[in-house]
């Protein structure tokens, strides 16, 4: 395990574009949870009140319902990885210098698990600072109160960055790898959804995966909404990051490097 995360970490770390992506994703985490609740309108403050959601222990919610907007960058990330492997041939040279198909996928899912800490870890923090700084007299049991959607956002990290995988795995180019990322997930599927009862259109692999963390604002205005997202949500999308594991994973073992 160790040889296969030294060699995707050397891939990695002199690469600008993997910094830059990540920088952009933490940036853009930091300045809109931190802003968000702070803008104000005419100088006034905006009418709505926000404090509840950004006070422990509902700051969970928002700030990983938040951050679920920006894991598109990281699987925008995962596919320029991926793809580069087939374009300067690297995979290749990694099958010649002794690593088996496996073991190559295996090295590419301990890299989108490390993103996927990463990225929780930064939302993590982002909670802890502002939580403390916002939330009266925070006590351990609110700050770890709701915890559980910490969780969901990592499930759902690596859920997106599976499907980024292969889809870099099915198409090799990545800006046509992108493309069809980005196309499927904001609007092949939610049309294809609309034309479909619930019963399917609710389990579809992106609205499964983006449902996992719903939109806690949709309580102003009197909508149900989850208190946890360990449901069957959290069960599908742990089922769909395993059928895109499976489905790289074929794709990799038929194919010539």
């Amino acid at each position: 395990m160790k040889k296969l995360v030294s060699i995707e970490l050397k891939k990695v770390i002199p690469y600008l574009t993997f910094w830059v992506i990540l920088a952009l994703y933490v940036a853009l985490i930091f300045v809109v949870f931190f802003l968000a609740h702070t803008i104000k309108l005419n100088n006034k403050l905006s009418f709505l009140n926000l404090k509840s959601y950004y006070t422990f222990p509902d700051l969970w919610h928002t700030l990983t319902y938040i951050a679920s907007f920006f894991t598109l960058l990281l699987g925008i990330l995962v596919i320029i990885l991926i793809t580069n492997e087939f374009t300067f041939r690297t995979a290749r040279q990694n099958i010649i210098d002794g690593l088996s198909k496996a073991d190559f996928l295996a090295g590419k899912l301990l890299l989108l698990l490390l993103i996927a800490l990463f990225a929780t870890a930064i939302v993590f923090i982002t909670g802890m600072v502002n939580g403390l700084l916002q939330t009266d007299n925070p006590v351990t049991s609110m700050i770890l109160a709701k915890m559980d959607f910490v969780v969901a956002y990592f499930v759902q990290t690596m859920a997106y960055l599976c499907f980024a995988l292969f889809t870099g795995m099915l198409v090799k180019k990545s800006g046509l790898a992108i493309g069809i990322f980005l196309l499927y997930s904001k609007i092949i599927e939610p049309l294809a959804g609309w034309k479909m009862p619930d019963a399917i259109s609710n389990y579809l692999p992106f609205h499964t995966i983006s449902g996992l963390i719903q939109n806690p604002a949709l309580k102003m205005i009197g909508f149900a909404v989850p208190e946890s997202p360990l449901g069957i949500h959290f069960a599908f999308t742990v089922g769909y990051s395993l059928l895109f594991i499976a489905g790289s994973y074929l794709l990799l073992s038929r194919r010539d490097l």
